[in-house]
């Protein structure tokens, strides 16, 4: 009489046993794939373009380091080492505290992609004493000597 073959003593594997596998591999497949592209998309997002963020950021010396509001206000050309000829105009107010202005720097400079002049406007706060009236500065400055009087009377 012979015996049919053991199957215990068979070698390989089940057919669940490979679809198991497949599906493991398509999972891990589709995960390292994915933070693969996330990756590549955020290293794309926080590219800067080194040429442009200096020529603007020496825009912004030019434009603040001016000593009178009149050269303020006439605004300025800058020459620029990757984006040629560049204008800058500002537009300021003074805020509540002495000598603090908000400022609104206003950059004409040519755009490389398309090959157009382009604004880029951006606000700043800047302390800048010879930019005051005097006579504001003073009572600017009585005013908030006031409010602090104001509120630590207040407190006790």
């Amino acid at each position: 009489m012979t015996r049919p073959p053991n199957r215990s003593n068979s070698k390989g594997f089940t057919i669940i046993e490979v679809m198991l596998a497949l599906a493991l591999f398509g999972v891990a497949v589709t995960t390292f794939t994915a933070s693969y592209l996330n990756i590549i998309n955020a290293l794309d997002a926080i590219q800067v373009d080194q040429p442009y963020e200096q020529d603007i950021s020496m825009i912004r010396l030019a434009a603040f380091s001016t000593e009178t509001v009149e050269e303020l206000e006439e605004g300025g050309e800058v020459f620029t080492g990757s984006h040629g000829e560049a204008y800058w105009r500002v537009e300021y107010e003074p805020t509540l505290v002495a000598d603090l202005f908000k400022v609104w720097l206003f950059v004409e400079i040519l755009d490389k992609e398309t090959d157009e002049m382009k604004e880029v406007q951006e606000i700043h706060y800047l302390t800048r004493p010879t930019w005051s009236d005097p006579v504001e500065r003073s009572d600017l400055r009585a005013d908030t000597r006031d409010r602090l009087l104001e509120k630590q009377s207040g407190l006790r």
